[in-house]
């Protein structure tokens, strides 16, 4: 099969779906790979590496769209991108929360399952972006980005912020871990008390009520829900902000989703920050997309199998 890795066109977005070594496992298959000239550039991958691992270059996306039967992106295509696809191809990419496409056929990576239940695709994505919040958090909780002018894991002497951190999936205890390693005062509500267990952090049954007393005393709440149909529940309304301390930061995760915050707007890694009512929120949805070298790696080689079955 033909399979096509355009560039991804979203502003800030330095991903590639395909590593060289993933184009390289693809030409073993026997399949034809076809990578837009550039496209891995942001991630440090150059198009000879791509050449050496057996695929050929497209000069533009229109001529890469054009050979391909299967494209295997990041992200969903945009409009522009839409455009160039005929009904018989097929699209391999994250689509998240959205309008389902229309015109063509899709592989959602995001919800791709392994034998075992698991959904690779998604939990390397956010392990990576729920580090970052942690990374985030902290430079959004100093006085210049509005926030309280307070260090993430104190000094001695000095307690450090607060974290609570709703949701104990791969995002949440990638998030919790991080923050209880440089020193925060964390906390972890979940609805399934046995993703709770093992923490090795202060956890909370996630109801309503556990869940606006946490807010009240919280420097950061990192949120990271997301419900069985791939919806993020919402948490928190505008109106939950007055309980927040002014300078608090809310770090949502669920952005990508729909977002577990009805105030957290939509935002870019270039300028992750917005006070919303006092209160510092951060919504970049393609979060791991600020350190692409890793995140590609994590992604191509995630996505990998689902691809290879696709393509046959």
């Amino acid at each position: 099969m033909r399979i096509a890795i355009p560039r991804e066109t979203f502003a800030g977005e330095g991903r590639v779906a395909a590593s060289p070594s993933a184009v390289r496992a693809l030409v073993q298959a026997g399949h034809e790979a076809w990578i837009e000239q550039g496209a891995g550039a942001a991630s440090g991958f150059s198009d000879d590496e791509y050449i050496r691992a057996g695929g050929q270059i497209a000069p533009t996306a229109e001529e890469c769209f054009d050979h391909a039967q299967l494209i295997w992106k990041v992200l969903r295509p945009s409009a522009h991108e839409a455009r160039l696809l005929r009904q018989e191809q097929r699209v391999a990419a994250s689509f998240h929360a959205g309008p389902v496409p229309e015109g063509y056929s899709v592989l959602a990576l995001e919800r791709a399952q392994s034998a075992t239940g698991h959904v690779p695709v998604l939990a390397a994505m956010s392990e990576i972006a729920g580090r970052l919040a942690v990374d985030a958090a902290t430079v959004a909780l100093a006085a210049p980005s509005g926030g309280r002018g307070i260090l993430l894991g104190g000094v001695a002497g000095v307690a450090p912020a607060r974290v609570v951190v709703l949701g104990a999936g791969v995002a949440g205890r990638a998030a919790a871990r991080l923050a209880a390693a440089v020193g925060a005062d964390v906390e972890v509500l979940d609805t399934d008390v046995e993703r709770l267990r093992g923490l090795g952090v202060r956890t909370l049954w996630a109801t309503a009520h556990h869940i606006e007393r946490a807010l009240v005393h919280a420097d950061v709440v990192i949120a990271a829900v997301r419900d069985e149909a791939g919806q993020a529940p919402r948490l928190a309304t505008r109106a939950h902000l007055c309980l927040m301390q002014p300078g608090a930061v809310v770090v949502d995760l669920s952005i990508t989703d729909g977002g577990a915050f009805e105030s957290t707007p939509v935002t870019t890694l270039a300028a992750p920050a917005v006070v919303v009512d006092g209160i510092v929120h951060i919504g970049v949805p393609n979060f791991a997309g600020g350190v692409p070298r890793t995140a590609s790696l994590a992604l191509s080689q995630a996505a990998l199998p689902f691809v290879l079955a696709a393509a046959g």
